[in-house]
């Protein structure tokens, strides 16, 4: 059942990160909500992409102390 729900994670964050991408393109959807909205399932999905985000300058000056507030979205993508 955890295979499947590593499965069902990554094909919804390659739908966001697709709507999110189309929203860059056209002014009329917002591409911000969609692109983290993929980014977080995808690190639901993927240990080795989480653990890339996680490596990275951006996340650990701005998202992991927002992560540390919010523990719903902490457990989420394991921070």
């Amino acid at each position: 059942m955890n295979y499947f729900k590593k499965i069902i994670c990554l094909i919804i964050g390659m739908i966001f990160m697709l709507l999110g991408f189309i929203g860059l393109l056209l002014p009329v959807i917002p591409q911000i909500p969609f692109l983290v909205t993929g980014i977080v399932f995808l690190m639901a999905g993927s240990k080795r992409f989480a653990g890339w985000i996680k490596d990275s300058s951006i996340y650990q000056q701005h998202i992991k102390p927002l992560l540390l507030k919010n523990k719903m979205i902490a457990r989420l993508v394991g921070a």
